[in-house]
C-alpha cells in the first residue's frame, strides 16, 4: 500500500476475541473510514513507508505495522481512538520505561517492547513501538494446547525475573485501598446495573472481602503487569509446526531448544504497578487459561471459586479467593475504563461481570 493512496482497513481490519472470552463489535462503515483517515493522518506524520498489516486492536487502540521505506524493520504503530485510549498508551509507555530502567540484564530489557516514537499528545495521537519477534501465547496454545503447562512455566519464570528485586509482603491498608478504590469506582461509574440495589451490594461486599483478607494476611507485592495473560506473551515453540510462526520480518521463526516454549516478549503493560499485588498475574493467567482451552468465561470461573473458596488449575496449581477476585478487579475494570464499549456489550456484561457480583450480594452477611 502506498503512503499516499487510501488504505483499505475493512480488508485488513481483524477481530480477536477478548480474554474474558466475548467479541467486541467491529466498527461499523463510518468506523472504518473514520480508522482509514486516521492511518492516512500517521503515515503523514510518520514519514514514507509501507503498512504491511492493520488490526482492529482492543480498548480502542488500531494497531498497525509498518516497514519504513528505507528498508529497516518494522515497527507497531499504536492510534488511539478516544482519551481513555490515549491515557491507556501513556501509562504502557511509562511503565516500560521505569520497569526497563530497573532491569539491569540486557536479555531481560530485551522482552519489553522499546517506545521509538511517541507523539500521544499530537494530532493524531500515535505510539511507535519496536516489533518483538514471537508468537502469541493464546495463538500457540489453540495449535498445540498440549503445550499449555509448559507454557504457563516459562511465563511465570519470565515475569518473575523480571519482578527481580523488587518484592516484598505488605498488609498495609493505604496499599490496599490503592488496589481497590478506583477500580471499584469504575464499576459503578460506568456500569448502570452497578448502582443498583443489587449491583452495589456486590461491590460492597467485594471490598469488604478482599480487604479484610488483604490486610489480615501478608500478600507478596511487587512489579505487577495486570493483564497478564497468553494473548500479551510472545513466544518460541519448542517444536516444529507445520505452519511455522513467523517473525516480524515475515522470515520463519526457529523453534527453540529444549521442552519449553520460549518467552521472546511480555506487552501490553497499560494495566502495570510497581508495588501491586503479585497474585492477580498468577490469577489472570489461570483465568485466562480456563477461557482458552475450556470456553469457560471469566464470570463462570469467578463464580465457580466463589461457591468452593478458590480455584485450581493443573498449571497453575491453587490460587485463594482473594486472588481471584482480585484479578477479575482489575480484568473487569481495566476493560471498562479503556473502552466504554463493555458497559454497553450486554453478552459481556451478562457473563463476566454481573454474575459474580450478585454471587457477591448473594453471599454477604446481613447488615448488623
Amino acid at each position: 500500500m502506498s503512503v499516499g493512496g487510501r488504505v483499505p482497513v475493512y480488508e485488513l481490519m481483524g477481530v480477536r476475541e477478548v480474554a474474558g472470552g466475548l467479541l467486541l463489535v467491529p466498527p461499523g462503515s463510518a468506523g472504518r473510514a473514520a480508522d482509514e483517515l486516521r492511518l492516512r493522518l500517521a503515515a503523514r506524520e510518520l514519514g514514507r513507508g509501507r503498512w504491511e498489516a492493520v488490526a482492529q486492536g482492543f480498548s480502542d487502540v488500531l494497531v498497525a505495522r509498518r516497514r519504513p521505506a528505507d528498508g529497516g524493520p518494522p515497527v507497531l504503530v499504536k492510534c488511539p481512538r478516544t482519551g481513555e485510549a490515549v491515557r491507556a498508551l501513556v501509562r504502557e509507555r511509562d511503565a516500560i520505561a521505569v520497569l526497563a530502567a530497573q532491569v539491569r540484564r540486557p536479555e531481560l530489557r530485551e522482552l519489553l517492547p522499546r517506545t521509538l516514537d511517541s507523539r500521544l499528545g499530537g494530532r493524531p495521537p500515535v505510539l511507535v513501538q519496536e516489533v518483538l519477534p514471537g508468537v502469541p501465547g493464546d495463538v500457540l496454545l489453540s495449535r498445540r494446547p498440549e503445550l499449555a503447562a509448559a507454557l504457563t512455566a516459562s511465563a511465570f519464570d519470565a515475569l518473575a525475573e523480571l519482578r527481580g528485586a523488587t518484592s516484598g509482603s505488605s498488609r498495609d491498608g493505604r496499599l490496599v485501598d490503592g488496589w481497590l478504590g478506583h477500580r471499584l469506582a469504575v464499576l459503578s461509574d460506568r456500569v448502570r446495573w452497578c448502582r443498583g440495589a443489587e449491583g452495589t451490594a456486590g461491590l460492597l461486599a467485594l471490598r469488604a472481602r478482599l480487604r479484610r483478607e488483604l490486610t489480615e494476611h501478608p500478600t507478596e507485592v511487587a512489579w505487577t503487569h495486570g493483564d497478564f495473560t497468553p494473548g500479551n506473551l510472545l513466544l518460541r515453540s519448542p517444536v516444529p509446526d507445520e505452519s511455522p510462526d513467523e517473525s516480524p520480518d515475515g522470515q520463519p521463526s526457529a523453534p527453540s531448544s529444549g521442552g519449553q516454549p520460549t518467552v521472546t516478549g511480555l506487552v501490553d503493560w497499560a494495566d502495570a504497578l510497581a508495588d501491586g499485588p503479585v497474585v492477580v498475574d498468577r490469577a489472570s493467567f489461570a483465568l485466562a487459561l480456563g477461557w482458552l482451552l475450556e470456553g469457560r468465561s471469566w464470570g463462570e470461573q469467578v463464580v465457580h471459586a466463589l461457591r468452593t473458596g478458590g480455584l485450581r488449575r493443573p498449571e497453575t496449581g491453587e490460587l485463594p479467593l482473594s486472588g481471584v477476585l482480585l484479578a477479575w478487579l482489575w480484568h473487569v475494570s481495566a476493560n471498562l475504563e479503556k473502552s466504554r464499549r463493555f458497559a454497553r456489550n450486554r453478552r459481556w456484561l451478562r457473563e463476566v461481570l454481573v454474575p459474580v457480583l450478585r454471587e457477591l450480594a448473594g453471599s454477604a452477611p446481613p447488615p448488623r
